[in-house]
């Protein structure tokens, strides 16, 4: 009896343990709600194909061709490092529903290059080491968005918008009666 009491309570066990195992609670973080974004000089609302969070985007023209792109180090004021020890943009943010906000342009790209490692790369080969060319070949999505929203707040007044504002607009569905839809 004690054996038959000893298997049936180590397979609760063992059942507990794996359904606990794929239970874990998720490291996704979305941005605190009382962050105040400024309306000036633009702000951009998107979801992409995929989780680009800590990707660096690069600006391209018609053809494709990178014309722009970042230069993070780790004594850049516009990185920080979250608990999780990943080096992250100050100023890109998880919304909800699987947005973004963020400061770039709707016909940006992604590219695999972390801001983690761009940052290592610089801090070892200098600020030269990123040319346009190294970049090119590193694009991993050349239609990223599946939706964008755009603030133009270039000759307006500046408006201040807290995250939690913009979560509501989200969950409300007036993203569109604030931001104009790009995509």
């Amino acid at each position: 009896m004690k054996k038959l009491i000893f298997k049936i309570t180590s397979i609760f066990l063992l059942l507990f343990l794996i359904i606990g195992a794929g239970c874990k609670k998720d490291k996704i973080e979305y941005a605190d709600e009382n962050i105040e974004i400024s309306s000036y000089p633009y702000i951009s609302i998107y979801k992409t194909n995929q989780d680009y969070l800590n990707k660096i985007a690069v600006g391209v023209d018609s053809s494709g061709k990178v014309t722009s792109f970042p230069d993070y180090s780790f004594d850049s004021d516009v990185i920080t490092v979250d608990k999780y020890g990943e080096v992250t943009l100050k100023n890109r943010y998880r919304l909800k529903s699987g947005y973004v906000l963020d400061f770039i342009g709707h016909n940006d790209v992604f590219t695999d290059v972390t801001i983690t490692e761009m940052c290592k790369k610089n801090e070892a080969y200098g600020p030269n080491y990123w040319l346009a060319a190294k970049l090119q070949q590193r694009i991993i999505d050349k239609n990223p968005f599946v939706e964008f929203y755009y603030f133009n707040g270039i000759n307006k007044t500046p408006r201040m918008y807290t995250i939690g504002e913009i979560n509501e607009m989200i969950d409300d569905g007036t993203l569109e009666a604030v931001f104009t839809k790009l995509k």
